[in-house]
């Protein structure tokens, strides 16, 4: 019997919401969630404006300001004057900010991994092929 769309999004919805809680709870740094997720856009894409950076994670330049000014307290992340337009600043990661967010994704993706490897091999083979089913879904 094939499951409602519906259904199966908000199962989705609250399994991601208890994976994060899973991982929050083992959380040691003091970086917030909006703060990593500007750094890892940093990370992934390089230097950009604190306006774009705003755009790229859906969220208010104010708001945005002050993620990147904590991160910019915390050594993750640094200002340097736009060389083409001295009226704008851009940000881009440390290398410090860097090791950071590799120690986080190493110890969250530790937590999950001793999770999966306490499943029987054939469910570990179901959540591979999920995983490899729902991809598509998260590139738009």
């Amino acid at each position: 019997m094939e499951a409602p769309s519906e259904d199966l999004a908000e199962a989705l919805l609250a399994l991601y919401g208890r994976i994060r809680r899973t991982l929050l709870t083992g959380k040691s740094d003091e970086v917030t969630a909006s703060q990593t997720a500007a750094l890892g856009r940093l990370l992934r894409y390089g230097e950009t404006t604190v306006a774009d950076l705003a755009r790229a994670e859906g969220v208010r330049p104010q708001s945005m300001g002050a993620t990147v000014q904590a991160l910019v307290d915390l050594g993750f992340v640094e200002r340097r004057q736009d060389p083409t337009d001295g009226r704008r600043a851009l940000v881009r990661a440390t290398t410090e900010g860097a090791r950071a967010r590799q120690d986080a994704w190493s110890a969250r993706t530790h937590v999950l991994a001793d999770r999966l490897a306490a499943l029987p091999e054939a469910d570990r083979d179901t959540v591979a092929r999920a995983v490899a089913v729902l991809l598509p879904i998260t590139e738009a």
